[in-house]
């Protein structure tokens, strides 16, 4: 199986472009930066990709994505997860006989490891990412259908839960004035989780959002207190937030993430949000702490009867649309994750995967508009990019109000607006 996925010789694939191999990697998801350290630069890596002494490289890696998706019509998430994992390595080690990869320094050649993931996961999202594959039900393998089956119960205990208060995590009250607005920050900052196809962009995700809440804890000096404060405000962020298909993303990180990779931060960071799932699969109302049962009964009877009356309202909703236009299928919000500009970019991107005849060998994104041209994409991408960077610097001007709001703005353009690293870069002011 190894040799017939990585193909046996860089000759023997297709003939390929950087332009049609990279299609879909190259847009939106380039803004989102990971960890602090060393260099992270996609648009390096498909530079250095354009290298003609490079062509067995990606000789190599279009034979991998054909093979994976023509060989076999579903594989099972192990087998998804060995193959590229064995991919990864055996490209790396190729990194070591072709120019420019093999004169790269360490920090480069570490950026090109990144970009490979990237790159293969990019084109792989739709066949490895089991919100993706819900349409398969009843086909899926056991791991796939777990992973939807994790999803959907969570959805429903976050919901079942939903009004809780900070004092039913045993969050101390004297946290409450700011808690909302932390709390919101947070989630804010997972729930863009389904933006985003590589493994480590989606990392970045989780980082940034329990990054927030550790600035919290830091601006309310309770730092020191650990996992006993952290894990509770993570807990009750997620029942807070509107994260879709959370498990199936932790799972995701958990393949497709080389596990050389996911270490220090990130693996503590994964791991809790891990550790906080787990929590709310098994809450009940013996896991909160409830000095007024008569109260939280009545919340909890109210919550219940509002859940009843918004399941009613949706099935009437999805009656109405099968009777008219054909609704959007269940992973739409996976699929079509990012908004009509952003789209819009996308669209202005080769075709994925394009084999001699012309033909895309597979793709499931469609257009979701008409097409724009490139000025008026440039234009969109820049008025995106402005809204985002404002919503970055009042967020963080709320999350450090005794920091002067011109220093925050100079720290935002150093750190290149990446929220993980500027709260990591205003903690130190405040030590």
């Amino acid at each position: 199986m190894h040799s017939e996925t990585h193909g046996t010789s860089a000759g023997s694939a297709e003939e390929c472009s950087v332009s049609s191999l990279t299609a879909g990697n190259t847009t939106v998801t380039d803004k989102q930066d990971a960890d602090n350290d060393g260099l992270y630069d996609f648009q390096l890596f498909l530079s250095q990709l354009k290298d003609p002494c490079a062509d067995p490289i990606l000789r190599y890696t279009k034979s991998f994505l054909h093979n994976f998706s023509s060989q076999k019509q579903q594989w099972r998430a192990t087998e998804q997860q060995k193959l590229v994992n064995d991919f990864k390595l055996f490209i790396y080690d190729k990194f070591t006989a072709y120019e420019p990869f093999k004169s790269l320094d360490a920090t480069r050649l570490a950026n090109a490891k990144e970009g490979i993931e990237k790159l293969v996961m990019g084109k792989l999202y739709t066949k490895c990412f089991s919100p993706c594959l819900k349409n398969e039900a009843g086909k899926l393998d056991q791991e796939h259908q777990q992973d939807l089956d994790q999803d959907d119960q969570l959805r429903k205990k976050i919901l079942e839960y939903k009004f809780i208060e900070p004092s039913h995590m045993e969050i101390a009250s004297e946290l409450s004035p700011k808690l909302d607005t932390f709390v919101k920050m947070s989630a804010g900052e997972l729930e863009k989780i389904n933006n985003y196809k590589a493994p480590r962009d989606k990392i970045v995700c989780v980082l940034n959002s329990c990054k927030v809440i550790f600035a919290f804890l830091k601006h309310s000096k309770l730092d020191v207190s650990g996992a006993d404060i952290f894990l509770p405000l993570l807990i009750y962020t997620l029942i807070k937030s509107d994260v879709q298909a959370l498990v199936s993303n932790v799972k995701y990180i958990e393949r497709f993430r080389l596990p050389d990779f996911l270490q220090g931060e990130s693996a503590y960071y994964l791991s809790s949000v891990q550790g906080a799932i787990n929590y709310i699969l098994e809450m009940d109302k013996t896991s909160l702490n409830i000095n007024d049962v008569e109260a939280f009964e009545l919340k909890y009877n109210q919550n219940q009867e509002q859940l009843s009356q918004s399941k009613l309202l949706n099935e009437q909703s999805q009656s109405t649309a099968l009777a008219g236009a054909a609704p959007m299928s269940p992973s739409s919000y996976i699929l079509r994750p990012l908004d009509e500009a952003a789209n819009n970019l996308l669209n202005l991107v080769s075709e994925f995967l394009t084999s001699k005849s012309g033909t895309p060998i597979d793709d499931n994104s469609k257009s979701l508009g008409g097409e724009i041209d490139e000025e008026t994409a440039t234009r969109l991408a820049k008025n995106m990019e402005h809204k985002e960077h404002l919503q970055i610097r009042q967020n963080l001007q709320a999350m450090f109000p005794n920091i002067d709001p011109g220093v925050i703005q100079d720290v935002c353009i150093a750190s290149k607006y990446r929220i993980g690293v500027c709260v990591d870069s205003l903690l130190s002011l405040m030590d």
